[in-house]
């Protein structure tokens, strides 16, 4: 997931060095036990009568571990491309280079205040990732229209919403058990998922992307249907944004990507 992000004479460079994680290759080379454990009566019982099953491959596993170590690391001012990436960041919405880190106008762009790092607690270094790709594929159209004070839409916040959703929902978020159950994915949505892994290039970057727009367009449909909407209801535009997410994947095991997209459209 290296990547090179041009912007005029500045390049971002989103680097995923190998970081120290605290799982064994023994732990690596079996699929996750919340996704193990988490066979529905049918498939646990039934499944050499209807030829089902969600186990995942050898490879969808591999993709799935490589994403989770890719995912482990938080973001640390001690990290020196940690530093690199929020300064990246400042110059891909502000064209200007960032003195010092703590700035009151990150704010305009949605950060809940003037040190934006703090935001990055739940999400980790990825929280930080998706908002650089999604800014650099979208400053001039979408990001603009986000980040406008008249809509009341919190890009950055929501952007790192959507990350977090996404981590834990399929299954990547540290100290999960059973108890999550109904929070994560079922073996369904998790199949589809790192199937999508394997086999679409950069997916974790199009999903975010999706998810995030189709938030942006929920909450400004919400405003247009009812003027008096404040930031009190963004919660439930949110929520409906993970619930669309949910079917979809849980759904049915999808060909390829534009048919996922046009089923999580169409809801």
């Amino acid at each position: 997931m290296n990547q090179e992000i041009q912007q005029q004479d500045q390049t971002i460079v989103l680097i995923h060095q190998p970081k120290s994680h605290p799982w064994t290759e023994i732990q690596m080379a079996h699929e996750p036990l919340t996704h193990a454990k988490n066979k529905e009566f049918k498939e646990k019982y039934l499944s050499s009568c209807f030829d089902e099953t969600y186990n995942l491959s050898n490879q969808e596993i591999k993709e799935w571990w490589n994403l989770r170590v890719e995912l482990y690391p938080l973001y640390s001012h001690e990290d020196e491309n940690c530093v690199k990436r929020i300064k990246g960041l400042w110059y891909l919405l502000t064209e200007n280079d960032l003195e010092e880190i703590r700035n009151q106008k990150w704010t305009e762009f949605g950060f809940q205040q003037a040190d934006p790092t703090t935001d990055f607690r739940g999400g980790g270094v990825q929280s930080l990732d998706d908002i650089i790709n999604f800014v650099s594929d979208y400053k001039e159209t979408m990001v603009k229209e986000m980040c406008k004070s008249s809509n009341d839409f919190y890009f950055a916040a929501s952007s790192i919403n959507i990350t977090f959703f996404i981590k834990r929902y399929f299954h990547l978020q540290e100290q999960l058990d059973e108890r999550d159950r109904k929070e994560i994915a079922d073996r369904v949505a998790l199949k589809n998922f790192c199937r999508f892994l394997l086999k679409e290039e950069n997916f974790w970057k199009k999903l975010h992307q999706l998810l995030l727009s189709d938030l942006f367009n929920e909450w400004i449909a919400l405003k247009k249907r009812r003027p008096e909407t404040t930031i009190m209801d963004y919660g439930p535009v949110l929520e409906r944004v993970k619930q669309k997410t949910k079917r979809t994947f849980s759904t049915r095991l999808f060909g390829n990507l534009q048919q996922l997209i046009e089923f999580y459209k169409s809801l």
